[in-house]
C-alpha cells in the first residue's frame, strides 16, 4: 500500500479560479480580461508562471498583478517560437551533413545494407509504412526498390531517430567526418544536439521553457569558457548561437533574444544567465 495521499482537488469554474487567485493576493484589475485568458489558456497552464511570483504557501508577492503573470507567459511563448526558428535550421543542417557523408562515402543504401544499422531497421520500415508523404508514395509507385535511398529515408525519420543512429551505430570515422563541418568534436556535438532536441520537444508541446531545468546535460569541456553547466536554458542558448554562426551566420538570433528579454524585463537569473551575459552574447555572435 502506498503512503501517498490521494489527489482530492476538484475542478473549479473560471469564476472560482479568479476568486482563488484574488484570495491568494493576485491583483486583477480587469475581471473580463482575466476570464478570457483563463478560458483560453487554462488555469493549470498559467499556474506554472504564477509560481515565480508566489511564496511556498502559494501567496503572491505584494503588488503582483495578473498582467505580470500574463507577460511572463507571453515572453515564454515568444521564446519558444524564437527557438523553433533556430532549431529547424540546426536540425536540417545536421540531417544534411549526415545524409551527404554516408551516401557519398558508403552509397545510397548504407542504412539498409550495412549490418551495423540492423537494430534500426524496424523503426525505418515502420516510418516508411506509416508515411503519407507524396515523395514516398511516388517512389514506391515508380520504382521496384524495397527501400528508397538514404536521402529519402532521412526525410521520414525524426531528428531523434537520426541522432540515435548517429550515436549508437555510426562508425567513429564517419562521426568525425560528419561533425567536421561544425568544427566540434563528435561527442560534444552529440550532447549539444541531444540537449537541443529536448528544447525542441518542450517547444513542440507548448510547455513552459524560460526557467526549465534541462535533463540532457551537455558534455563538459575545459576549453569553452562560455558554458555554465547549470542545466538551465542558458547553455542551450549558447549552443544554438555557436551552431547558427556556421549554419545561418546572417541570422541575428541572439540580438532578437536580447530584445525580447529587455521588452519583458525578465529576471535572467532564473534562466541561469551569468551576470556578464550581454558581453558573452556580443562575443559569440561575432565568432566565425
Amino acid at each position: 500500500m502506498s503512503n501517498k495521499p490521494k489527489y482530492s482537488k476538484k475542478a473549479l469554474t473560471v469564476d472560482k479560479q479568479i476568486e482563488l487567485l484574488t484570495k491568494r493576493g493576485l491583483k486583477i484589475n480587469n475581471i473580463e480580461e482575466a476570464r478570457h485568458y483563463l478560458t483560453n489558456i487554462s488555469y493549470y497552464n498559467l499556474s506554472g508562471y504564477c509560481k515565480s511570483y508566489q511564496n511556498k504557501s502559494d501567496q503572491f508577492h505584494r503588488n503582483t498583478s495578473f498582467n505580470s503573470v500574463l507577460d511572463l507567459y507571453f515572453f515564454d511563448r515568444k521564446l519558444r517560437l524564437l527557438f523553433i526558428n533556430a532549431l529547424e535550421r540546426i536540425e536540417k543542417s545536421f540531417k544534411t551533413q549526415f545524409v551527404y557523408h554516408l551516401s557519398i562515402t558508403h552509397g545510397r543504401d548504407h542504412l539498409i545494407s550495412n549490418p551495423r544499422f540492423q537494430t534500426h531497421r524496424k523503426r525505418i520500415n515502420d516510418n516508411l509504412r506509416r508515411s503519407k508523404e507524396p515523395f514516398v508514395k511516388n517512389f514506391k509507385k515508380k520504382y521496384s526498390n524495397e527501400h528508397p535511398p538514404l536521402w529519402i529515408l532521412a526525410e521520414v525519420l525524426s531528428f531523434g531517430d537520426i541522432l540515435t543512429i548517429f550515436y549508437k551505430s555510426t562508425e567513429t570515422t564517419d562521426k568525425k567526418e560528419i561533425t567536421k563541418y561544425y568544427q566540434v568534436n563528435h561527442e560534444y556535438l552529440h550532447s549539444w544536439l541531444d540537449n537541443l532536441r529536448e528544447i525542441r520537444n518542450i517547444c513542440a508541446h507548448h510547455s513552459r521553457l524560460w526557467n526549465r531545468k534541462i535533463t540532457k546535460h551537455i558534455k563538459q569541456s575545459k576549453k569553452d569558457k562560455h558554458f555554465t553547466y547549470n542545466n538551465n536554458i542558458y547553455d542551450s542558448i549558447i549552443i544554438t548561437q555557436i551552431l547558427l554562426n556556421k549554419i545561418s551566420p546572417k541570422f541575428n538570433w541572439l540580438e532578437e533574444l536580447k530584445v525580447l528579454i529587455e521588452e519583458y524585463d525578465i529576471n535572467t537569473d532564473k534562466m541561469g544567465f551569468p551576470s556578464d551575459w550581454k558581453e558573452v552574447f556580443k562575443e559569440i555572435s561575432v565568432q566565425s
